[in-house]
């Protein structure tokens, strides 16, 4: 059985004694492992998952989507309160990334660095490509960029040695699991395009994916795009569709309504999806 839990979103489901902010936090549990996908931007991951009675302290990865402040800001202080598991980012994590206006740049950062790794004696594995970290259980990054309209927003820019430079999202990875009914992923905002990505993976492992979770950035996603990525996704035969963080009401809201064959949820903090 895989256990889905959602340790902080956007929004707050049924249970109001939790905390929703900006951010996005997954608890995965399989037979085999147990998986801290995001930490979300501060502590409130943190304090929603001792009030949904879950320890984090015995998990066996930690694995950051990429370094955006809304889900890699709160690592630090999970690794505070005993989180110390090997840590699974991609290449060039720790680069700094800025949203730009103009000739503003407005810091997106994780806040942390590889310093900071070192200080606390955590082990850091760099996914390029596939890394298995058991049995059924794999990340994977390096998406090849096949729809074309599926692009990052041109604010979002990483500081190089060469300067700013626009942010294809190099350090972008997700979780993928196994199970009978087909492949299962988890991503974070899926900033190459959650198209992309479910193809990338699909080709990669041969088999079919049958349920997506995470943030879909479809929040910006005008009419046209949006129209593409439901067609693909229904010709993509994805089952189970659970979109949150950056997706966007609106792209929730015709996912919902056109997505027939499918189950489109919102997994909002707090929610939990059980998949036997």
């Amino acid at each position: 059985m895989v256990v889905l839990r959602t340790l902080l979103e956007n929004n707050l489901s049924r249970n109001r004694s939790l905390i929703a902010e900006h951010g996005l936090s997954f608890l995965v549990e399989t037979e085999r492992v147990k998986i801290l996908f995001d930490c979300s931007a501060g502590s409130a991951a943190r304090k929603n998952a001792e009030k949904m009675n879950v320890s984090l302290t015995g998990v066996d990865y930690v694995v950051l989507s990429h370094s955006h402040y809304d889900h890699a800001g709160g690592y630090p202080d999970m690794a505070a309160h005993g989180v110390h598991a090997p840590l699974i980012t991609g290449p060039r994590f720790f680069e700094e990334k800025y949203a730009s206006e103009g000739s503003k740049y407005t810091y997106l950062g994780c806040g942390f660095g590889e310093s900071f790794l070192a200080d606390n004696g955590i082990e850091r594995r760099i996914c390029e490509d596939c890394e298995t970290l058991t049995e059924g259980c794999h990340v994977v990054g390096g998406f090849q960029r096949v729809y074309g309209f599926e692009k990052a927003p041109s604010r979002f820019v990483r500081r190089t040695a060469e300067g700013m430079v626009l942010d294809d999202f190099p350090d972008e990875i997700c979780l993928v699991l196994e199970s009978e009914k087909g492949l299962v992923l988890i991503v974070g905002c899926a900033h190459p395009g959650i198209l992309n990505m479910i193809r990338s993976v699909r080709e990669r492992f041969g088999q079919p994916v049958y349920a997506v979770f995470g943030g879909s950035h479809l929040v910006e996603a005008d009419e046209a795009r949006l129209t593409k990525t439901i067609k693909i996704l229904k010709d993509m035969g994805i089952a189970v569709a659970g979109f949150n963080h950056c997706t966007g009401d609106a792209a929730q809201s015709r996912l919902a309504q056109e997505g027939e064959g499918a189950q489109y949820l919102h997994l909002k903090t707090g929610d939990c999806f059980f998949l036997p």
